[in-house]
């Protein structure tokens, strides 16, 4: 058990580091888009392909981290109306449709991925490392959603999302 919960950390460790990354990555191609258009002697090949690459990959990933910690937005308001039996079963059926999503997601992006054989036309990269990031990620985050539903199952009192108020 304490492997899972390592592992569990690793994975929150890496995606958080993925998002940091990615983040700072495209702020630096934005300092420099700017600079590059004060100075038009500076140039980089495949500007926008870099963009794209971190613009995928943190946008997936930071799914992934918010999925992991329960942290995606919903509505709470039914929470408080309907009885814990129902908020289970239908919590449950949230997850088991954001399930077939994700297995969509899981399937068609691996599909589309390998058999797309397309490179970038500056950097002349493969773009598997860009349509890799949507397959991967849905995988990770549909084993998050399994472990929400055994949860729910095992504990009836297992609390799956924190509510944060958003309006200060």
């Amino acid at each position: 058990m304490t492997y899972l919960i390592q592992l569990d950390k690793t994975i929150a460790h890496f995606l958080k580091w993925t998002v940091i990354a990615c983040f700072f990555g495209l702020f630096l191609l934005l300092v420099f888009g700017i600079v590059q258009r004060s100075f038009p002697a500076i140039s980089v090949s495949g500007y926008d392909e870099l963009i794209d690459l971190l613009f995928i990959w943190l946008t997936f990933a930071g799914t992934a981290a918010l999925w992991r910690e329960g942290s995606l937005y919903r509505v709470g308001a039914f929470d408080k109306i309907w009885r814990p039996s129902l908020r289970r079963l239908i919590s449950i059926a949230i997850h088991v449709a954001m399930l077939c999503l994700l297995w969509i997601l899981v399937y068609y992006g691996a599909d589309f991925g390998f058999n797309s054989g397309e490179t970038t036309p500056y950097l002349q990269a493969n773009k598997i490392y860009w349509y890799v990031a949507i397959p991967l990620n849905a995988l990770l985050m549909s084993v998050y959603s399994i472990v929400a539903i055994l949860r729910i199952c095992r504990n009836p009192d297992f609390v799956e999302h924190k509510e944060i108020s958003t309006l200060g």
